[in-house]
């Protein structure tokens, strides 16, 4: 398995992240899948390079780990094993939706990332992504 890195910078999210990381069917497929029990909530990083940029678009090109949804009510999303800042274990999770912000990153693990790194709206922030 390779590892790629690229950075930006942390950005708030809608509120939607505590709500689908507590989803019961996506909880448990978190944990069996990616041995993450989540934490309420995604850590939102938006890549702010171009270089970074093109490194997320390769990543979003691989399969990852597929988390299903139990109804078409819900959006399946696939999973990709991360480091944050050389520190935090976790999971990008990408919601297989339209129109979902091509430069946004949304970060499960199973402690409050920004609480655990102190970091605020504005940070960068650091990924190395397991591909």
């Amino acid at each position: 398995m390779a590892r790629v890195k690229l950075s930006g910078r942390l950005t708030s999210g809608q509120g939607e992240g505590a709500f689908f990381s507590r989803a019961e069917w996506a909880r448990r497929q978190f944990m069996a899948k990616l041995g993450i029990d989540p934490y309420p909530g995604t850590l939102n990083v938006m890549v702010d390079t171009e270089t970074g940029r093109e490194t997320w678009r390769k990543v979003k090109a691989r399969h990852g780990h597929t988390i299903e949804a139990p109804d078409p009510g819900w959006c399946n999303g696939r999973c990709y094993p991360v480091t944050v800042c050389g520190k935090v274990k976790g999971a990008i999770v990408l919601p297989e939706v339209e129109n979902y912000p091509a430069d946004q990153i949304e970060i499960i693990a199973a402690t409050g990332i920004r609480e655990a790194l102190a970091l605020r709206d504005g940070d960068p922030v650091t990924l190395e992504i397991e591909v």
